[in-house]
């Protein structure tokens, strides 16, 4: 039986593509791509860089002006092109004033509103500073849903995804057993393997289609593409006796 759903909050509850690829506009190099496609790839690998480098942060290594540099220059280097700092510090700049517009993927308050009707309890899990996140939090209107006591912000609890341990923390705090929670995210590293690993169910949403590792076969999930096809996954986990994916 699923008790509670805890999703992750960036490019899982609304869609970051869309306000990088209006940064990537105002900062004025959106000539450097040949199409839409190559900026869609581009925003993949940023993700990719972030996730890779976010340990380091977590850990002290980095500070988190140090990580967006990186994980942007990074990027663009992946697809031949050596963006300046100064270039990458404005693009970053103008993707947080874009982050302030964002809105709800379609379906999301319909999906709530059905997780309620089941009285099934929900919670966000995100990597970030706390007052960066909780200002995205605040423009989605997600406090209308979700406790701010459901909210667990990796700064706020000195706990970062990958960690499997942000999983058992929240999963304490929470007062339930790991088989009886569900965690929805978009990144396979950061979200479906340590969820599993500390004994949630994960769901996948794979929107932009990647792959999981090959040296994560062991894992098990649920996978979907879009918010609609959420309630349906969370119907057959609850089908199982314990809530465990089979």
């Amino acid at each position: 039986m699923v008790k509670a759903v805890f999703f992750d909050l960036d490019d899982t509850l609304y869609d970051q593509l869309q306000p990088f690829l209006t940064a990537v506009r105002t900062a004025g190099i959106s000539g450097l791509f040949r199409d839409r496609l190559q900026a869609e790839d581009l925003f993949k690998r940023l993700r990719k860089h972030s996730d890779r480098l976010w340990e380091k942060h977590a850990s002290g290594m980095m500070s988190l002006e140090e990580l967006r540099i990186e994980r942007t220059t990074a990027a663009f280097l992946d697809i031949g092109i050596n963006l300046a700092e100064q270039t990458a510090v404005q693009l970053q700049e103008n993707y947080e004033r874009e982050q302030k517009r964002i809105k709800l993927r379609n379906g999301a308050e319909t999906l709530f509103g059905q997780l309620e009707s089941y009285g099934i309890r929900m919670g966000l899990i995100t990597n970030g500073p706390v007052e960066h996140q909780m200002i995205k939090i605040r423009s989605l209107g997600l406090l209308n849903w979700i406790d701010l006591q459901a909210v667990y912000i990796s700064d706020g609890i000195g706990i970062a995804k990958p960690d499997p341990e942000v999983f058992r923390h929240v999963r304490l705090q929470s007062c339930f057993d790991p088989e009886v929670l569900v965690y929805v995210g978009d990144a396979w590293h950061n979200d479906i393997v340590p969820s599993y690993q500390a004994g949630w169910n994960p769901v996948w949403l794979n929107g932009r289609k990647q792959l999981p590792r090959a040296e994560d076969k062991d894992v098990k999930y649920k996978e979907c593409r879009s918010i609609n096809e959420i309630m349906p996954l969370i119907h057959l986990i609850q089908k199982r006796d314990t809530g465990c994916l089979p």
